[in-house]
């Protein structure tokens, strides 16, 4: 089986971008699940695997190594910018599971000002509870979504405790805890959600530890319908709606 799985059609790259931040594990299993939820429903964009780490036998070099997520942070930043330098006006989204979540966070924090994405999705993300993601906020149109779980306390909590979390601290993860929020304006808080875990994720699958964050139908009912829901004004933009409007211009321009 592939390590990993990109799905960039032309017809897909037109419509959005989607692209998946793995944990310290690496390319793998895990997180082709969350690749799988979203086409089976039906999420039209772009998507692709990006595999930030050395793999899993560089777990603990992955999870603590600055340099690694300075280098890989400015890598995704650049594939975003190159993204919509290219088709622009699409929704671009970050998907991070564990470490991913907080690549997600280190990555939106140092995009260009005046820049942004559509969104971004935290799975159990491995960043200490009290990380300041105020600058990555500004850098989302719409929000970021953390789903969090007390149930992940073998991984985001004892491990990270002992091994670190992706910003250095020896804590549990605001991927089981949530994150602070205190610090945040009334404005910052409108992009900001929290997703604490739910009895009604069992039904897909998610029984509260660190994989069912990637179960497929958790994916496919839960997350999928975030990228899905209303579009901004610019995402509307499509390149029929964009011609269609540059008519009405010229129509209006010359009455």
């Amino acid at each position: 089986m592939e390590k990993t799985i990109k799905v960039l059609t032309e017809e897909r790259l037109r419509q959005g971008y989607v692209i998946v931040l793995p944990g310290i594990e690496g390319a793998s299993w895990i997180n082709r699940r969350i690749v799988r939820g979203l086409l089976a429903a039906d999420v039209p964009y772009a998507m692709e695997i990006h595999d930030w780490t050395y793999n899993w036998p560089l777990m603990l070099y992955n999870l603590r190594s600055r340099r690694l997520h300075t280098a890989q942070a400015t890598e995704l930043r650049e594939k975003i910018l190159d993204y919509q330098s290219r088709y622009p006006n699409r929704p671009v989204y970050l998907i991070g599971h564990s470490g991913g979540g907080g690549m997600t966070l280190e990555t939106l924090a140092g995009l260009p000002q005046g820049t942004s994405i559509a969104g971004a999705v935290l799975l159990g993300a491995a960043m200490s509870p009290g990380y300041d993601f105020r600058v990555a906020l500004q850098h989302v149109d719409r929000k970021i979504w953390n789903f969090s779980s007390w149930g992940d306390f073998l991984f985001l909590g004892l491990f990270t405790t002992v091994a670190g979390t992706i910003d250095g601290r020896m804590s549990p993860c605001a991927g089981m805890l949530g994150f602070n929020c205190q610090q945040l304006t009334n404005e910052e808080r409108g992009k900001y959600e929290e997703m604490p875990y739910r009895l009604e994720y069992c039904r897909d699958l998610h029984l509260a530890g660190h994989f069912g964050f990637t179960a497929p139908r958790f994916i496919r009912n839960w997350v999928a319908p975030l990228l899905m829901a209303c579009p901004t004004a610019a995402e509307a933009l499509t390149d029929e709606a964009t011609e269609r409007l540059s008519r009405r211009i010229v129509n209006v321009s010359v009455i």
